[in-house]
């Protein structure tokens, strides 16, 4: 599977149902709010533009190496403080994914998934022709350990996938419950720690007591380098040596490494955004939870799940007709009252404010 075709479809995708939906609401493109995506939409945009500019300005283009890896590698250490030899960079997370399940995998090879979860996962696997074993979340939302074991005992799983902190269920699994599985199994354990930094842990650090746990971090979301991503995994040197040994770690854009070495040189102004960020979150589940007709779950990401009492086919419906997108689901991606649930993408104030509104103007409207 190619990262770059996937990603093209997916944009050529998201545009066409902004036009449909301008279209059919008389809208226009700039009225539209898109808030299924699950992206940073609360670091303001010039703050990173303005170090990137003078990334730009300072590279030679004629150079075809103006950044050291090495010393990108050692700035991730540094800022995570894990060794260097338990780190391997790469441009996503979902490529990094990709690469692990490739290393350790070959085609008709069971691995175990999570449902619900990330598509992309299902993709990649199906991409390298592996047979996916599900096992649900628990009506919690946490991991249900003893169905994990038993799913183990009778399949020949390779190895395990789930996000946490979760999507879509946005909430990070109990630290606890991961540490158990790993004492208990022998499979590597691929951890999607995506939106880490809005939760409560990070196991990066465990790493070093676990040689089947491997985390997959990035920068696309808390940080706010979409489209300048960049991503790294926490393993075992042994097994860091074995994707060293069938990738190259190149590959990632120069202006893409750099971007992430500004960043990890000076992160508090960022840190400070994502910690207002995260009052900003407890400010809008509060006025979430006094609307009637909506459930709002525990959030540890930057998005929060919601259950409507109904069918949400008419609320989205709604909020398409107010320029707000939000995420639903349908059968093929079926889990307990699916087609009553959605994920909105929370961002700044202003972009919050207007989808409160929004919600509580659909909501008026139904009753």
């Amino acid at each position: 599977m190619s990262n770059k075709i996937s990603i093209t479809g997916f944009a050529l995708e998201r545009n066409r149902k902004h036009q449909q939906i301008a279209d059919k609401y008389n809208l226009t493109l700039d009225q539209i709010t898109d808030l299924s995506l699950g992206d940073n939409l609360f670091i303001p945009p010039t703050l990173i533009q303005e170090f990137v500019v003078k990334d730009i300005e300072s590279i030679d283009p004629r150079d075809s190496y103006p950044i050291d890896y090495y010393s990108f590698v050692e700035e991730i250490s540094r800022f995570t403080g894990v060794k260097t030899p338990s780190l391997y960079p790469g441009l996503t997370h979902n490529q990094l994914i990709q690469r692990v399940l490739s290393t350790i995998t070959k085609p008709k090879d069971e691995i175990i998934l999570i449902s619900p979860d990330k598509d992309i996962y299902s993709t990649i696997a199906q991409s390298q022709k592996l047979k996916i074993n599900m096992v649900s979340l628990m009506e919690d939302f946490e991991l249900d350990i003893n169905a994990v074991l038993e799913k183990i005992e009778t399949s020949s799983s390779k190895a395990i996938v789930f996000s946490s902190p979760h999507y879509p269920t946005a909430n990070q699994l109990r630290e606890n419950d991961v540490l158990t599985l790993a004492k208990e199994i022998d499979i590597p354990i691929i951890i999607d720690e995506s939106y880490v930094e809005f939760g409560k842990y990070s196991l990066v650090n465990q790493v070093q007591f676990f040689d089947n746990l491997v985390i997959v971090r990035s920068f696309s979301k808390a940080w706010g380098l979409g489209s300048l991503s960049s991503a790294y995994l926490v393993a075992d040197p042994g097994f860091i040596n074995l994707l060293k040994e069938q990738y190259f770690i190149e590959e990632i854009p120069p202006i893409h490494a750099l971007a992430t070495k500004h960043i990890l040189q000076a992160p508090y102004k960022f840190v400070e955004l994502i910690n207002a960020f995260i009052a900003e979150r407890k400010r809008v589940i509060n006025h979430l939870k006094m609307l009637s007709g909506l459930k709002i779950f525990r959030s540890d990401t930057n998005f929060l799940f919601i259950k409507y009492k109904n069918n949400i086919k008419e609320l989205y419906e709604q909020l398409c007709s107010k320029g707000i997108i939000v995420q639903t689901f349908d059968e093929a991606h079926k889990f307990k009252d699916y087609e009553k649930s959605f994920v909105v993408t929370l961002g700044d104030s202003e972009i919050n404010d207007r989808f409160v509104l929004a919600i509580i103007e659909a909501l008026e409207a139904l009753s």
